[in-house]
């Protein structure tokens, strides 16, 4: 192969360095040996995600029929959203996630064409380069390049209607699974030539699978063949499962050809079995083997798997687990996991224990299986759920098998009942094998069941630490402690909830774990349900403990944020300033703060501190004038209605969608019921009402006036009715509560908004800090507040409106202009929870604004330190990149002089990379190969610094230029002599 053409195109795209590969880079003999058929790529980017981009060069175009051979094994790998192909005089691009089709796949799923020429490779490179793959700038794009259509999707859905139509066919549901699998675990052995097609023909009369499973006698031989040969736990007697029919067989046959079952046309390309990665396959077979309780059309079925809380875990959880607690190890780890599925975890692990153990040389057969039979440990309450985690670890000691033949040398220990268990982990106890073990993960159950699932559940734990109020993950956790020993690494996925509610019971008993099993960090995957748990009814965590070397006193908590890119690629992107610690004191004084430290930064954290040191909660101020915040009426359904309501007819009702920020109705329909669910007693309606919206508007603030009249609020709101002495009080309130500080105080501390819901609970509104009412209310800026709130009555409020009525209560609580900075900021991060507010924080930040704001801000930070001296000032250079471009770079100079810093905006010669590479070479660092995913960048120079980020507004904020500008200073003190 001529490589000048293959390494041209990629050294213009960022992929080659002056010949070298950059990180994530194989080229040619330093490719991994990779499973396939006919495609053997010439070069690969693989991202710390696993996602692939394969690079394959040709003298000449290919013909399309062989592109197209290409591509459907790049799609059955499940993990390249793009193969480039590459000659002499153009560059094509495919899309590596589109389903295969039997004729015209190369031209449908070609993306784009690029001459070879330099011009080109420039619009390639912004297009699909390595920096437009790294920092996510590929997916803000529209493109057809989506999850959606990848193998895990396509293989799930098939493999769900394959079992529909075997159930609706009478065959009973566990031998449909049973069925599948095996046909699925023949066709893998067929297509790895573990069994060849001449001893199918021997055996069976037929060369492929297809033909042999429409004849119900080739298929008993083949399966008694295969049992005979293979052992282990895939192929049970005939008399343990029922024998499927001759239609049944059919339809599984159909299925492997890809055959629609009711046309008899074959419109797909068929699986490749030898190519999808075993972990995929188990992943995705994890929600079909629990099928049997999930897509029952019987009611209680259905009922059932909702409170077994059976989701899909996908791969990405699955590595993010297992790259923190598998980092280090030896391979000689024992692995459990109490609630395996279908062993999604255990594979993974499997696989990563040998590679440990192996040391990079190829693992013997007998290293694979003394893994697979010594290591491994499972428990599952679901005994589909065990044979197919059985199924998998199968497979994937046959794929990790560098010489899996012949069949007969194959031959498999059972798993079930000697590493794997069916059963109960609440009291499961290893008949055999380790009762201490390296490593525990898992996913297990952790929805709420209601007061009567809490109840049962506290009768199985008997847990020493404090008992969580709803769900059961932690309690999960603590069972899973006692099978473990001071060095255990533990990675779990649970509810969120605990962590960060406001409850009492739920905080101390998260915290009780945390303090078990420190040191602990927990990281946040609430931002990400939407993909990452599209079924589930609470937000997501992941808690390691002991994972790494940190201070046991401290937790460290991890934000991981939404972004455009997740949906489509399952991938994270989490950046230095997503990781802040806590110390487990502070979260045990004010249980908030570890909410504060996964939605907001250090300066978050130190203005929460301030202001509940300074000042006593709405709940408090409430109290001490007679009045209470309470939630409104429930109507709730007819055979709900016990309570009289007799009392409430005369009054008008304010329901949902009434209240207007500052603004009651005047005319409101009377309150119609002698009877509700929960009408409250008539004080609670007593003017003058003080009301707020349980749910926030889509800017972020909540939704607060005040009522000068009774009337009934339902309990979309929480009301609080205040003597008439103290109505100025109301008003005042209703102000603050409308604020950007409100906004900013909840979006840190609400125990649901931010989390799962776009909701306010009335415990979240009590905790926020209020003034002193009587001094408040007769204090200049309280006047202000009160005004401009009286205004607001009369008139909706427009943007200037609300700055200042922000500014007025900024004024109030006298904020210097650094907390105003948090506070706003605040406000905008509120505003993420809505899809307008998202896209805002995505969009690339400019120059003239949201750069220059940012380094003007982080200038007035660094003035007032140096002012201390009078010797020197900071000049800020701010580069005018392309607004499509892929980041944003502020460098900042410590000049020898006095007087005020200076802002000079920069228009640079050439490109990003020219950039990156001169500042790199001043620096002696190689900027562009260091900027890696959602990497940010603060690099110093003798006199300078160089901060380099994503192109996103929400990596340019005023508060993130205080925290860079702290993080400065506190190095240069570091680094000053003593």
């Amino acid at each position: 192969m001529n490589a000048d053409p293959l390494h041209r195109v990629l050294e213009a795209t960022g992929y080659l360095a002056k010949g070298q590969p950059e990180p994530g880079v194989q080229v040619g003999a330093d490719i991994r040996r990779r499973r396939g058929r006919d495609f053997r790529p010439d070069a690969l980017w693989r991202s710390q995600s696993a996602l692939t981009v394969y690079f394959k060069f040709e003298h000449q175009p290919p013909s399309d029929e062989l592109v197209g051979k290409w591509r459907r094994e790049v799609w059955n790998e499940g993990f390249a959203p793009l193969l480039w192909v590459i000659s002499p005089k153009r560059i094509d691009l495919y899309n590596g996630f589109g389903r295969p089709l039997e004729r015209g796949d190369a031209a449908k799923h070609r993306l784009q064409t690029f001459r070879n020429i330099d011009s080109a490779l420039n619009e390639l490179d912004a297009f699909a380069g390595r920096l437009a793959m790294e920092t996510g700038l590929f997916w803000l794009r529209p493109s057809r390049v989506n999850r959606k259509t990848a193998v895990d999707q396509a293989l799930l859905s098939d493999l769900g209607h394959l079992e529909r139509d075997l159930v609706t066919a009478k065959l009973d549901r566990p031998a449909a699974q049973a069925l599948i699998g095996r046909s699925i675990f023949t066709q893998y052995l067929i297509d790895r030539d573990i069994i060849s097609s001449s001893r199918l023909q021997r055996l069976c009369g037929y060369g492929a699978l297809p033909p042999i499973l429409r004849d119900s006698s080739a298929t008993q031989r083949l399966f008694t063949w295969l049992s005979d040969t293979f052992n282990g736990d895939m192929f049970p007697s005939p008399t343990d499962s029922v024998s499927p029919e001759l239609p049944h067989l059919k339809r599984v046959a159909d299925f492997l050809e890809a055959t629609e079952p009711e046309t008899g046309q074959r419109s797909l390309f068929p699986y490749q079995f030898d190519v999808i990665p075993v972990e995929l396959i188990s992943s995705i077979y994890e929600q079909f083997a629990h099928s049997s309780e999930s897509t029952s059309t019987n009611r209680g079925e259905s009922t059932k798997a909702a409170l077994l809380s059976v989701y899909y875990t996908r791969l990405p959880v699955v590595s993010l687990v297992l790259d923190e607690v598998m980092n280090g190890l030896s391979g000689k780890e024992s692995v459990l996991d109490l609630t395996c599925g279908s062993g999604v975890f255990l594979v993974e692990a499997l696989r990563r224990l040998v590679q440990l153990r192996s040391h990079g040389a190829e693992p013997s057969r007998d290293l694979i299986r003394s893994t697979l039979y010594e290591q491994v440990y499972g428990v599952d309450i679901s005994e589909a759920a065990i044979r197919v985690a059985a199924f998998s670890l199968y497979l994937a000691a046959l794929e990790l098998d560098p010489n899996p033949r012949p069949p007969q040398a194959l031959k498999f220990q059972p798993l079930i009942g000697k590493t794997l268990f069916i059963g109960d982990a609440r009291s499961f106890e290893p008949p055999s094998g380790p009762k201490k073990f390296d490593v525990i993960v898992g996913n297990p159950p952790w929805s709420f069941k209601g007061r009567g699932g809490t109840a049962e559940r506290r009768q199985h734990f008997k847990p020493s630490s404090p008992a969580q109020p709803r769900g059961e993950g932690l309690d999960f956790v603590l069972r899973a402690a006692e099978f473990a020993h001071d060095n255990t690494r533990f990675g779990m996925v649970l509810s969120a909830m605990p962590f960060f509610s406001g409850s009492k019971t739920g905080a101390t008993a998260s915290r009780s774990v945390v303090q078990l099993l420190s040191p602990v960090t927990l990281v946040n995957l609430s931002n990400l349900s939407g993909w990452l748990f599209p079924d589930a009814r609470m937000p997501a965590v992941v808690l390691f403990a002991r994972h790494r070397p940190q201070r046991a006193d401290q937790i460290t908590v991890v934000q991981v944020p939404w972004s455009p890119a997740g949906p489509k690629t399952h991938t994270f992107e989490i950046t230095p300033s997503d990781i802040i610690t806590l110390p487990i004191a502070e979260w045990a004084r004010q249980p908030v703060q570890l909410k504060t430290a996964a939605f907001g930064r250090r300066r978050d954290l130190l203005l929460l501190q301030e202001l509940t040191a300074a000042y006593e909660q709405l709940g408090s101020r409430l109290a001490a004038v007679g009045a209470e915040l309470r939630d409104g009426l429930t109507l709730g359904n007819p055979e709900n209605q016990t309570h009289d309501a007799s009392e409430l007819r005369e009054l008008e009702i304010l329901s949902a969608k009434d209240l207007r920020p500052f603004r009651v109705p005047e005319h409101l329909p009377q309150f119609g019921h002698d009877l509700a669910q929960w009408p409250r007693t008539r004080e609670t309606y007593r003017e003058p009402l003080l009301l707020v919206k349980e749910f926030l508007s889509q800017t972020g603030r909540a939704v607060a006036a005040v009522a000068d009249r009774d009337l009934v609020f339902t309990d979309a709101y929480f009301g609080a009715s205040l003597p008439p002495e103290h109505r100025a009080s109301a008003h005042l309130l209703a102000a603050i509560l409308s604020s950007a500080f409100a906004s900013w105080f909840f979006i840190m501390t609400a125990s649901e908004f931010g989390l799962w819901k776009q909701r306010l609970l009335v415990h979240d509104v009590k905790l926020l800090p209020i003034p002193e009412l009587e001094g408040a209310v007769s204090s200049k800026a309280g006047r202000r507040v009160f005004e401009l709130e009286q205004i607001f009555r009369q008139r909706a409020p427009v943007e200037d409106d609300w700055t200042a009525l922000d500014e007025a209560v900024f004024d109030l609580y006298e904020f210097d202009e650094a907390d105003r900075i948090v506070v706003r900021d605040g406000l905008f991060r509120a505003s993420w929870e809505w899809k307008p507010g998202r896209s805002a924080s995505l969009k690339a930040a400019d120059t003239s604004n949201d750069l220059s704001n940012y380094a003007r801000t982080f200038l007035s930070t660094i003035d007032g330190w140096l002012s201390a001296r009078k010797q020197r000032r900071m000049r800020a250079e701010v580069f005018d990149l392309p607004l499509n471009g892929a980041l944003r770079v502020v460098r900042f100079v410590l000049e020898e002089k006095v007087g005020p810093s200076e802002l000079e905006i920069v228009r640079p010669d050439g490109e990003l990379d020219d950039l990156l590479t001169r500042i790199g070479q001043r620096l002696n660092v190689r900027l562009a190969s260091s900027v890696i995913g959602q990497r940010e960048l603060r690099v110093h120079g003798r006199a300078e610094v160089v901060i380099i980020k994503p192109a996103a507004r929400r990596h340019w904020t005023g508060v993130a230029a205080l925290e860079d500008a702290d993080a400065i200073i506190a190095e240069s003190i570091a680094r000053a002599p003593a």
